[in-house]
C-alpha cells in the first residue's frame, strides 16, 4: 500500500492530515495560504516588488561603479601622476 506524501515537503501524511489537508501536511498548507495571501494583496505584493526592483537597480549602478573604478583606476594614477609633474614644474 503506497503511502501518500505531501506534493512539496514529501512528508509521509497520515489519515488525519488527509482528511483536513488533502496533499499536502499542515505546515506546508499554512505556507500556502500564506503566499497566496501575499501574492494577491495587491498593495503588499506592489511594495514588494518595487523594493525588489529598487534593489536591483542600486546593486547594479553601485556594482557598476565599483567595476569602472577598478578598470580606470591605472588611467587615473596616470593622469594623477601627470597633474603633479606639471603642478611640480609650475611651482619652479
Amino acid at each position: 500500500m503506497p503511502r501518500e506524501r505531501c506534493h512539496r515537503c514529501h512528508t509521509i501524511l497520515t489519515s488525519e492530515d488527509k482528511h483536513w489537508y488533502s496533499v499536502a501536511c499542515e505546515s506546508c498548507e499554512k505556507d500556502l495560504k500564506w503566499e497566496e495571501y501575499e501574492q494577491h494583496n495587491p498593495i503588499k505584493s506592489a511594495y514588494w516588488r518595487w523594493r525588489a526592483i529598487c534593489f536591483g537597480v542600486r546593486w547594479l549602478r553601485f556594482g557598476t561603479a565599483a567595476g569602472l573604478g577598478i578598470c580606470l583606476r591605472p588611467l587615473l594614477r596616470r593622469l594623477d601622476a601627470r597633474r603633479q609633474l606639471q603642478n611640480a614644474r609650475r611651482e619652479r
